[in-house]
């Protein structure tokens, strides 16, 4: 029976100390950084105008000609074969753009009005991509279509196309009335214009937030 009590006893000991030994939790803390992006690009595409198919531009491409125009025999005007499209993205970490855009009128062979900022125009969108497809919403804010000459400081916050990425499209205006519709202030380029060549500056200033 002592045997019995003895081997009983020690066996409560046993259990006892195990007890003791996990009695005190242990805190692990877990985490993860994601890094905040370190730069701003954007991605410039001649878009076919009767395709609408991209045609991606070499890195850094700033020039952006409408050439050649040729004049539409229907509509009595001169139009180009194509239009282009800056996608806006961010580069070396997380975050999103803020983008602002202003329009300077450069030289006019019109004299000192009709340049190219009221014979051209911008189209704001939101872009969602899954991978294989492409949504597209168009920013009534902001338009969604302006004239050149209109773009004074026009500023598309990052919140405005959160989940997306902003793209701006830059065509020759035709007065088209299909959505989104040419601004009715806008202009053609047609044979009662100055001939010579019609230059302008877009500015785009891009912060990450």
């Amino acid at each position: 029976m002592k045997k019995l009590l003895s081997l009983v006893l020690g066996g409560i000991f046993l259990l006892f100390g195990a007890a003791a030994v996990w009695a005190a939790p242990t805190t692990f803390t877990v985490s993860a950084t994601v890094p905040s992006a370190t730069g701003i690009g954007v991605a410039v595409s001649n878009v076919n105008s009767t395709s609408n198919a991209f045609t991606t531009e070499a890195t850094g491409t700033t020039a952006l000609s409408f050439d050649p125009m040729t004049f539409n025999t229907t509509n009595n005007i001169y139009l180009p074969n194509h239009y282009f499209a800056l996608d806006f993205s961010v580069s070396g970490g997380s975050g999103s753009p803020d983008v602002t855009v202003s329009y300077n009128e450069g030289s006019n062979p019109n004299g000192t009005t009709n340049g190219l900022g009221y014979k051209s125009t911008a189209t704001f969108a939101k872009e969602v991509s899954n991978g294989t497809t492409t949504a597209e919403t168009f920013l009534t804010a902001h338009g969604p279509k302006k004239r050149l000459i209109d773009l004074s400081g026009e500023h598309v916050a990052y919140t405005e196309v959160a989940g997306g990425f902003l793209r701006i499209y830059l065509g020759v205006w035709t007065g088209t009335t299909t959505a989104p519709a040419d601004p009715t202030n806008g202009q053609p380029f047609t044979a009662a214009d100055g001939a010579g060549v019609y230059t302008g500056s877009l500015v785009v200033t891009a912060v990450v937030n």
